[in-house]
């Protein structure tokens, strides 16, 4: 007869025994007062209408493709706007400079645009707002330390207004030109009905399905690419465990540069259902690509600024052995919603797709991915990645064959940034804090799926340390279906 089980194991440790926006700096902007202090109103520059209608049939050709993205929301203008030759200048009573410019995309949902220049000088600050009053900024020099470009993440409604605050001390030393806006024809706020356009089988990880799986979750963002593109990375670890903010995501979401890329994080519906909307203002502005390939569609990015504390991200783990997973998880923005988790319950298989080595899924049994999922993990059942996804035909309608560059192909491209430390890496939480005695278990082998009458099992454990004191001893307890109680003491010594 066949026994289902399931072991259960506490480890007790002693010496000795028994024994969790853009990157700005708050502020507030003078123009939202304008009225209220006799400032004149700031000059407006229209962008010519776009043809949405066009636009969404071209979208719905490239995504019958197979492609997942990137997962096009929004038209390029492509403009010469600047503070040199464009918007309203203001001398404020203090001395300070003031200078502000609207811009209005007729019908857009949403507007993002892209300072090819941004040099700001010590006290200066730049904010954008809309009508609604939301304000994105103070952005200042610290926002994207060490380069003169930065992307800005979108605000809603179809006029948006830029604010540079300058001091008196320092005028003339600040620059700004926008060389790009992006109105956006589809939605990536959530402010409409449904918050987004991915299918209902997706799971918001809100849901009860993604317990334990809460840490890779953190390390997952949704990228605007290009201004007006939507791809999925995240935050990768290496053997340093330093909180280098290594980024992975897909090489066919590249295309010009990555110095203007949003990242935004933790964009989660707070409830399972129904979905609402979540923060959007956790982002990073720009990164730089280090390496990529099309063999395995992969690129690593080094973002320009560390995710501050506050967003309380992770550094996903990894799994560069090759070895099949028996199962796996993918976390992703699909049609640029709000985070989901997905779930294949069967081994993957090797295969190919656009010529790259993938990891193949035959077949979701829990979710999906869509459009906007490019570039995001796949993760094996002990929460290390083994990819990222490239293309495939998967939806909800027909839940079949997605392909995911295989991270152990991709490697040897990544080792001089990642590391070489074996096989195998777990995460890091750079918000984690050690304490002295603090062990668990890595992994669990040679445990059969079932037991068909055996008598006897041996399973091998492999214990981490993860406090800030040599482990010398260690009583691990277990029972099989809550029958069988036994435990075993280990001794020696784990750094």
């Amino acid at each position: 007869m066949k026994t289902f089980w399931k072991i259960s194991l506490l480890l007790l440790a002693g010496l000795p025994l028994p024994v969790l926006g853009q990157v700005s700096f708050g502020g507030t902007p003078i123009g939202t007062k304008a009225d209220k202090i006799g400032l004149p109103k700031s000059t407006a520059v229209m962008m010519p209408e776009v043809d949405v209608e066009t636009l969404l049939a071209e979208d719905a050709a490239r995504e019958a493709t197979g492609i997942k993205g990137p997962w096009r929301f929004g038209y390029n203008h492509s403009v010469h706007l600047g503070t040199d030759n464009a918007g309203t200048w203001d001398v404020l009573p203090n001395g300070d400079r003031l200078w502000r410019l609207s811009v209005e995309c007729p019908g857009a949902l949403s507007i993002n645009f892209v300072f090819d220049l941004y040099v700001v000088p010590e006290g200066g600050m730049v904010f954008v707002y809309n009508e609604a009053g939301e304000v994105l900024g103070g952005f200042t020099a610290e926002s994207n330390p060490g380069h003169t470009e930065l992307g800005v993440t979108q605000l809603a409604g179809e006029r948006i207004t830029i604010e540079y605050q300058e001091p008196a001390d320092k005028a003339g030393q600040g620059h700004l030109h926008i060389n790009q806006v992006t109105h956006g024809y589809r939605d990536v706020l959530g402010q409409l009905k449904g918050l987004g356009d991915s299918g209902s089988c997706n799971n918001n990880v809100a849901c009860p399905v993604s317990a334990g799986w809460e840490d890779p979750i953190r390390s997952v963002a949704i990228i605007t690419v290009q201004g007006n593109g939507i791809c999925t990375g995240q935050l990768i670890n290496n053997c340093s465990n330093d909180g280098t903010p290594y980024f992975l995501t897909a090489n066919h979401c590249l295309g010009g540069g990555v110095g203007s890329w949003v990242f935004r994080f933790n964009w989660e519906s707070p409830n399972c259902t129904p979905t609402t909307n979540g923060p959007t203002g956790q982002t990073v502005s720009g990164a730089q690509l280090l390496v990529n390939s099309g063999g395995s569609d992969v690129a690593l990015l080094q973002l320009n600024s560390t995710p501050p504390s506050g967003y309380g991200v992770y550094y996903t783990g990894w799994d560069k052995s090759g070895t099949t997973p028996s199962s796996a998880v993918a976390i992703h923005h699909p049609s640029g919603d709000v985070k989901k988790i997905s779930f294949e319950d069967d081994p993957l298989q090797q295969g190919s797709f656009g010529g790259a080595q993938c990891w193949h899924v035959t077949a979701w049994d829990d979710g999906t991915t869509e459009g906007g999922s490019s570039g995001s993990g796949l993760w094996d059942p002990n929460k290390r990645l083994v990819g990222q996804l490239y293309g495939g035909q998967a939806s909800c309608s027909f839940n079949v064959n997605d392909y995911y560059g295989r991270f152990d192909v991709s490697y040897p491209l990544l080792q001089p940034y990642l590391g070489n430390c074996g096989n195998t890496l777990d995460g890091y939480d750079p918000n984690f804090n050690p304490v002295a005695l603090d062990a668990s278990i890595q992994s669990i082998n040679n445990v059969p799926d079932q037991l068909c009458d055996e008598p006897v099992i041996q399973p091998s454990v492999t214990l981490k340390n993860n406090g800030t004191q040599v482990l010398t001893s260690v009583t691990i307890s277990w029972n099989v279906n809550g029958l069988n109680p036994g435990s075993t003491n280990w001794s020696g010594s784990l750094a």
